[in-house]
């Protein structure tokens, strides 16, 4: 299941320990996928991660408008 992604959401993730927004997607892609994913050391995460994935860290996309999340969901499982 797909659940559109909002801030409101976003806020409940981090609240939890979500740091995350894993994603096979391409930064290109139209429609992007996130699982929620807790990371302990962020940094190395960061270092590994390839820079074309729309993987994102939660707290740089607190504060971005509503507009901005349309066509990004998460994975529900």
């Amino acid at each position: 299941m797909n659940v559109p992604l909002t801030t409101e959401i976003l806020m409940d993730l981090k609240h939890k320990g979500y740091n995350i927004l894993k994603s096979d997607n391409s930064v290109d892609d139209v429609i992007q996928h996130f699982v929620p994913t807790k990371v302990n050391d962020l940094w190395a995460f960061m270092s590994e991660f390839k820079e074309e994935s729309a993987t994102v860290v939660i707290e740089q996309i607190l504060d971005v408008p509503e507009e901005v999340l349309k066509g990004k969901f998460l994975r529900v499982f």
